[in-house]
């Protein structure tokens, strides 16, 4: 594959590989640093026996390449020239070959065998860096014109101390020189671009595998939880059936009851302390009924397409009374909720009542001491819409809490107490009919979810969303975060 066809593949496997090129790049590049920190000073022993007369201003040659190696390699470790790795990594082997050309333009010229040390540089580049063709080219061109003028400017200047030999005599060694230093620069070259091919296709693999991987877990994670909402779905169903049953066999003994309290207060006719009693009788009989009538609705298996227009304070009114023993005497607020009519299942949004409505009890008998415990519910028409806010003065939300909140099986209560599935229904409900829920909080003050549910007016026109998904509405109100 081409090197330019890397740019037709996605932004982020470009993007991860240009990461992974860097830190190889920084690793490799030290590499190179200290192979020439130890080669260049070392190579005083060749000159001590290739040319005795240029030892020491070889040796001081080594020790200024040695000297700029060392800040390069120390501006590679900084913030700065690990981010721009590309440029910092080039030091390693620009220096040496300056310092090898300069001892062959101080000794022989072309006829210098120093010129194999170029040889080093060019095997280095291809060998220990991680190059591209187009660095390798550039190189190999650098390399072979900082060469000739090297062997030029030995010619024309004639340095001190040199070993001068007539042009005549150098012509043959320059040119077998430029032609093994050219063709070991094109070998690299094409090294480079090869591996660096070979590089991409493996990176490319390990990449898509990792990310098949992570792909594949947050699959088989979805999967485990779908699998225990539906556990716990068909569980609720099941208990919404007894339930029904049980209700119904209750209320034909009610009935009964009914009509025998009608008889005992034509009996009572003149007796006002037992027509008193019989009168608080039927009203405890009648609240009976209507918690009955308000549990047989609830307990109605309903999907995501059932629609109906409804009161919202209807729903909020029902949910109230079926919480009423987890609310105990926690004032419920409602502030202009009762002139409007919204479109859904009636069920469902009865249940994301009652859970939020539990969850603020809860979250308030930690703060019920220090402050009463009150829960303020409130509308607001936005556009088609209505907006409903459920706001209590609990213990609030942890900040790093808020986030994970509508996650399934995410729970700040004790062990046992919840299974973190009823803000995550909640969440599936609202979103099923075509609306977001979210949760602000002040940890130690307040809590406020809101919902938002479409006005009767334009519900009636609207589907259930795609992918809606059949929540159960029996389920066991979960805990909101605040009780963290």
């Amino acid at each position: 594959m081409p090197e330019a066809s890397i740019k037709l593949e996605s932004t982020d496997l470009t993007a991860a590989f240009a990461e992974s090129d860097r830190q190889l790049r920084l690793r490799q590049a030290m590499l190179g640093y200290l192979l020439g920190l130890f080669l260049i000073p070392s190579g005083w022993m060749l000159d001590y026996f290739v040319y005795p007369t240029l030892v020491w201003p070889h040796l001081r040659v080594r020790l200024i390449c040695t000297a700029l190696l060392l800040p390069s390699l120390l501006l590679l470790l900084t913030k700065w020239g690990k981010k721009h790795a590309r440029i910092t990594d080039k030091g390693c082997t620009i220096i040496p070959m300056l310092a090898v050309c300069w001892m062959i333009y101080r000794s022989e010229g072309a006829v210098s065998p120093y010129y194999a040390g170029l040889n080093f540089t060019l095997v280095g580049a291809c060998l220990v860096l991680p190059y591209t063709f187009k660095e390798g080219a550039w190189f190999t061109v650098f390399v072979t014109l900082t060469y000739v003028a090297a062997c030029l400017a030995h010619n024309t200047v004639h340095p001190e101390g040199a070993i001068d030999r007539h042009l005549t005599s150098t012509t043959g060694s320059l040119a077998a020189n430029l032609y093994f230093l050219l063709g070991n620069g094109m070998i690299c070259a094409a090294a480079c671009h090869y591996r660096f091919l070979r590089r991409f296709e493996d990176f490319k693999l390990r990449h898509e595998l990792a990310v098949n991987n992570k792909e594949l877990a947050t699959t088989l994670t979805k999967l485990q939880e779908t699998e225990v909402q539906l556990v716990q779905s068909e569980k609720m169903n099941a208990l919404g059936k007894l339930s029904a049953g049980l209700l119904h066999e209750i209320n034909n003994p009610l009935n009964f009851t009914f009509m025998a309290l009608q008889m005992a207060e034509v009996e009572a006719e003149g007796n006002a302390s037992l027509t008193d009693t019989l009168k608080d009788i039927g009203q405890g009989m009648t609240r009976i009924r209507g918690v009955i009538s308000d549990l047989r609705t609830f307990a109605h298996p309903t999907s995501a397409n059932d629609r109906e227009e409804f009161s919202i304070e209807d729903a909020l009114v029902t949910a109230e009374r079926l919480t009423a023993h987890e609310l105990g005497e926690v004032l419920v607020s409602q502030q202009g909720i009762g002139q409007y009519k919204v479109g859904g299942g009636k069920t469902q949004i009865i249940h994301v009542f009652m859970n939020l409505l539990v969850n603020s009890a809860q979250a308030m008998q930690k703060t019920k001491a220090e402050r009463p415990p009150k829960i303020v519910v409130c509308c607001e028409v936005v556009g088609e819409r209505l907006k409903i806010s459920v706001t209590d003065n609990g213990s609030g939300v942890k900040p790093e809490n808020l986030p994970k909140l509508f996650d399934p099986f995410f729970t700040t209560k004790d062990v046992g107490q919840g299974m973190g599935l009823g803000l995550s229904i909640c969440h599936t409900i609202v979103q099923n009919h075509g609306g977001e829920i979210t949760v602000e909080s002040e940890e130690g003050a307040w809590t406020r979810v809101s919902f938002d549910l479409a006005l009767a007016s334009t519900a009636a026109a609207t589907a259930a969303p795609a992918g809606a998904t059949s929540t159960p509405a029996f389920s066991s109100p979960e805990v909101l975060g605040s009780a963290a």
